[in-house]
């Protein structure tokens, strides 16, 4: 029986760990000053509209409609929001989840190059592709760390497991809720290939970020229990994990609900007669869907040698 399945823990207490954590940040626009300088030249008329002492948004209205960053730090990451909505009602929107030691230049040329295939968007595309060249030289010319320490294992894992949720976005769109889906089902299988004698520590921590996540994105309020959701989720996905790797005929249908169809509803809720009846269209679009739980769970696996060459 895998190990992750005897990790007993108590949302409760997820809460109050979370609620503590929140209360030790330092003021983020000390902290992450030259972050919010850069962020605030993707658009002349960017302002700071609210500011807290873990969150601050940043927003403009211009010609071609408006933009909204939302920028928020908790327990060693940092999560960016930007939404872009023009004046033809075109809406687009991309998140970011960094270690929040990881040089701020790099974090804002990692978003730049992202936010070039923002196309019919708010931003001006002369600024971003000049802001854009300019920032790809600079961090040519220097050496970044990515960083890792033995000190934010979790949030690693955390961020590795986040890095992975676009793949499945770009292979079909997904709602918010199954993007929280996909990250736990990610942050599972980094787990079981993390240090063993690790695991039950990185999961209480993982499970604060978690939280972090479910409260950022408006999703708490959506869950009746979420002690129970995040329970259930665990092992169920351990599962599921496993099998994939053992069984070369494994149905990806289950998978497939939780993420598009149901997401964020306990198993007594998803009944199997939904994947019974699957129409062959359905059955088409899961052999793809397939593909890209394994790519990602590939990913995943790749990317950890590195991780655990320093942290273990």
């Amino acid at each position: 029986m895998w190990t992750l399945y005897s990790i007993g823990f108590l949302t409760v207490l997820f809460c109050i760990i979370y609620n503590a954590i929140r209360k030790k940040k330092t003021q983020i626009t000390s902290k992450f000053s030259i972050l919010i300088h850069l962020l605030l030249k993707l658009d002349k008329e960017l302002v700071i509209e609210d500011d807290s002492r873990d969150e601050i948004t940043l927003f403009s209205s211009n010609l071609r409609g408006a933009i909204a960053v939302f920028f928020v730090q908790y327990s060693g990451i940092i999560s960016i929001i930007i939404e872009s909505n023009t004046i033809e009602n075109n809406s687009q929107r991309r998140e970011w989840i960094f270690l929040d030691n990881i040089n701020q230049y790099m974090i804002f040329n990692q978003i730049l190059n992202d936010l070039q295939n923002f196309h019919n968007s708010s931003f001006d595309q002369r600024i971003l592709q000049k802001l854009t060249d300019k920032s790809n030289h600079n961090i040519k010319r220097s050496i970044l760390s990515n960083g890792y320490s033995p000190y934010n294992t979790a949030q690693s894992l955390f961020v590795i497991a986040f890095s992975e949720v676009e793949k499945i976005n770009n292979f079909q769109k997904i709602s918010q809720k199954g993007s929280f889906e996909v990250l736990f089902f990610n942050c599972v299988a980094a787990l079981q290939k993390s240090n063993i004698k690790q695991q039950n520590e990185l999961w209480d921590q993982i499970a604060t970020l978690l939280i972090f996540y479910l409260e950022n994105h408006n999703l708490m309020n959506q869950i009746k229990d979420v002690e129970k959701l995040l329970t259930e989720r665990l092992t169920l996905y351990g599962d599921q994990i496993q099998e994939i790797k053992s069984n070369p005929d494994y149905n990806y249908s289950m998978l497939y609900d939780y993420f598009f169809v149901k997401p964020l509803k306990l198993h007594s809720k998803i009944k199997s007669k939904v994947i019974e009846t699957s129409s062959l269209s359905r059955r088409i679009q899961t052999a793809g869907f397939s593909k890209m739980v394994l790519f990602m769970i590939a990913d995943i696996e790749e990317k950890l040698p590195v991780l655990q060459n320093i942290l273990f």
